[in-house]
């Protein structure tokens, strides 16, 4: 296992473990399930996946990549079922970082490049999904 993809592998187990505990806290249902990922090398391997949902509003926290240039791994959150992509987790200098197009208003942002980016803390995943909840479309 390359040591760029092993590391990926922890930060994304860490920030699965966090997130899930910031969002049940906050009346989110959680699951986490392994998804199956190919490597720059051919070779499969699982990561975890979260599954969120309050109400009738179901997010998906699904790693992305962690050969992206500019940082050292993605992660989207998408609004479910249709795989909207709404808000990116990076990881930069060394932390998790959300950018997301329309931060709520009690946060303060960080312009980078154009997008707004949010330090990873309970308070902004939760105002971010419940954001997203706030202007979903309920699906037919």
């Amino acid at each position: 296992m390359s040591k760029q993809r092993t590391q990926y592998l922890k930060r994304v187990k860490a920030l699965v473990k966090q997130v899930t505990e910031w969002a049940e806290s906050h009346e989110w249902i959680t699951k986490p399930y392994p998804k199956k990922m190919r490597d720059v090398d051919q070779q499969i391997f699982e990561i975890p996946a979260l599954f969120l949902q309050k109400g009738p509003t179901r997010v998906l926290l699904d790693p992305v990549a962690y050969d992206v240039p500019g940082s050292e791994g993605v992660v989207d959150l998408y609004l479910m079922p249709t795989y909207d992509d709404m808000a990116s987790l990076y990881f930069e200098n060394g932390e998790w970082v959300i950018h997301y197009p329309l931060p709520p208003e009690s946060v303060e942002t960080q312009s980078m490049n154009g997008s707004d980016t949010l330090a990873l803390s309970e308070q902004t995943i939760n105002q971010v999904l419940d954001s997203i909840a706030q202007h979903a479309t309920p699906s037919f």
